[in-house]
């Protein structure tokens, strides 16, 4: 349940990617890295160790995105919930 609400929430963040404008080629490459991030968590779930860097990441990108990006924001919201009722 919780993975396939996550890659919703990762396929709403690529579709928010397309809209991003061409000077904003830094946000998207932060961002393409963590959907990476989070896909590579869905397929090794065993893999704690990068299970902190990846919540930091998400973080970081939510502080970052707030006031440009407020739909982006949403988004990654919503992946930090999903990761935290998956108790990482």
């Amino acid at each position: 349940m919780h993975d396939e609400k996550l890659r919703q929430s990762l396929n709403e963040l690529r579709s928010e990617l397309e809209r991003l404008e061409a000077e904003e080629a830094q946000v998207r490459e932060r961002l393409d890295a963590l959907i990476s991030g989070v896909e590579t968590r869905l397929d090794k779930p065993e893999d704690s160790a990068q299970h902190q860097s990846l919540v930091q990441d998400v973080r970081q990108s939510i502080s970052q995105l707030e006031v440009s990006h407020p739909r982006t924001t949403a988004i990654l919201n919503e992946i930090m919930v999903t990761l935290g009722n998956m108790g990482i």
